[in-house]
């Protein structure tokens, strides 16, 4: 395997669970307003509407929970409702982390002859915790917590590595988060699609399909590394 080759993973849902729990809140939440006609539709509006002033995560989503628990009351919100969501948030914080399957073993046997790099977006705090927790911290050069994942974003971490984009590959499983502004800077994209998907990581746009590959599993990229050498 060459060794010259970067390797940028994102982390939630390509390295671990995550929005599983933030399905499972949410069907906890729609329980507390069953009177609710398309919530799930009202609770995503919302949400797109606070990334601008919360970002990203599980603190957001949390207060974005209860500015909707305070629209579907007609602004008199039942306090032990306002105390429940509070409580699903905590949860949330307080999961323990659930690495994907092979996920361990492909980093071991990769950060042997590549240079590894995490990139994930969120709140800092929180994905800090995760990090630690996962014991997958020393497989990885550098970890790089963003606020957006955009094409500047990923100029700016490749040009603080001193990395060329032709030298970059990036895995993940959002088409719009990690692999289409990696291939727009003159990167590759490895997607790996997970069951759950954030509405809000739907593509909108086109991928190079000369710079993009879609793998079934994170346990694939070692075999299609070496066919490629």
């Amino acid at each position: 395997m060459r060794n010259k080759r970067i390797i940028g993973f994102d982390a939630d849902d390509t390295l671990w669970e995550n929005e599983v729990f933030f399905h499972q809140a949410q069907m906890k939440f729609m329980e507390l307003h069953p009177h609710i006609k398309d919530p799930e539709e009202a609770i995503f509006q919302i949400e797109k509407e606070n990334i601008k002033f919360y970002g990203y995560g599980i603190k957001g989503f949390v207060l974005s929970l209860l500015e909707a628990s305070v629209r579907f009351s007609n602004n008199q919100p039942d306090l032990q409702n306002i105390a429940k969501i509070i409580k699903i948030g905590k949860d949330m914080l307080a999961q323990p982390i659930r690495l994907l399957p092979k996920v361990k073993d492909t980093l071991r046997r990769l950060s042997e002859h590549y240079t590894l790099i995490m990139i994930t977006k969120g709140d800092l705090l929180d994905q800090q915790k995760k990090v630690r927790r996962s014991g997958l911290l020393k497989y990885f050069r550098s970890i790089e917590i963003v606020s957006e994942k955009n094409e500047q974003t990923y100029l700016e971490i490749l040009k603080k590595n001193n990395i060329s984009p032709e030298d970059f590959l990036m895995v993940g499983n959002s088409l719009k988060s990690d692999i289409l502004p990696v291939t727009k800077i003159g990167g590759t994209g490895i997607y790996i699609p997970h069951k759950f998907t954030w509405r809000y990581e739907e593509l909108d746009g086109t991928c190079d399909l000369d710079r993009f590959v879609e793998l079934k599993t994170i346990s694939g990229l070692k075999v299609w590394l070496e066919n490629k050498i």
